[in-house]
């Protein structure tokens, strides 16, 4: 069975812009063709506001259609709840954004390749 790693937009972001990161654009290059990269609807939504004109937005359907999806569900939403419940009460300011990607991963039990410095934190609080 495949394991499934959920990518986040810091990754894709890092990875396809013009002089970026040469060892996560491979990285996530290998995730592509064994058919182990996932996406979930909040890692579309900040890739989508982020795209500039058709080209981009062309390559963004492409993107999400060589990855497995994993549907935001109710579970995932109530994960999310509680990790930014656990994160307020630590204290952490961290962007509702990476709390849904966060909630998704542990939601669903695949590992979150991410270049973001929020899921550090996470994880720090929610052991």
């Amino acid at each position: 069975m495949k394991q499934f790693v959920l990518v986040d937009s810091s990754v894709w972001i890092a990875a396809t812009r013009k002089g970026g990161d040469y060892a996560i654009a491979t990285e996530l290059g290998e995730l592509l063709m064994s058919g182990r990269a996932a996406m979930t609807e909040p890692i579309w939504l900040e890739l989508y506001q982020g795209i500039k004109g058709k080209q981009e937005e062309a390559r963004l359907e492409v993107s999400k259609n060589s990855c497995t999806w994993l549907a935001f569900d109710e579970a995932c939403w109530k994960e999310a709840a509680k990790t930014a419940r656990v994160c307020l009460r630590a204290g952490m300011n961290v962007p509702f954004g990476d709390v849904l990607v966060y909630a998704c991963s542990t939601r669903y039990g695949v590992e979150l390749l991410e270049r973001d410095r929020h899921f550090a934190m996470i994880r720090k609080v929610m052991k």
